[in-house]
């Protein structure tokens, strides 16, 4: 069964402590790569991000430039990404999946483990290494 990751990027890839140009931080790009090989997993974006051409197109680049595979985009067809995140499982399929996001709030309706970041440290070690248990625990 396909292991998903779906994935928020305000308070996840970034922080208050970030500073890059693309708004995104080094440290935790490179946790969510440590994530991608240690799970197994495909990214599926639910962020925000994934409705602004620009902002879609910094994140492929920041991709890229980390090794981390293409991703996957939720539907846009309520403005509740928990909605979204089901409307994606039901158009491809059932997964084992798992959620990072700054706000779990909401997503309990999708039977899926959500991980809790926070806007002041985003994706640390310790929680890329929560995903990962997660996934394993499925």
């Amino acid at each position: 069964m396909k292991r998903i990751l779906f994935l928020d990027v305000d308070g996840v890839l970034n922080s208050r402590a970030d500073s890059g140009s693309d708004g995104l931080g080094d440290s935790h790009l490179r946790q969510l790569k440590r994530i991608v090989d240690e799970a197994g997993c495909v990214i599926v974006l639910t962020s925000s991000w994934r409705l602004a051409d620009d902002l879609t197109a910094k994140l492929r680049l920041a991709f890229d430039r980390h090794g981390i595979p293409p991703f996957d985009l939720t539907p846009d067809v309520s403005g509740d990404r928990a909605e979204e995140v089901l409307a994606w499982i039901e158009d491809n399929g059932p997964c084992i999946g798992v959620l990072i996001d700054d706000d779990c709030d909401g997503f309990e309706m999708t039977g899926l483990r959500c991980i809790q970041t926070s806007v002041d440290h985003g994706l640390t070690v310790e929680l890329a290494s929560e995903v990962i248990s997660a996934f394993d625990q499925q």
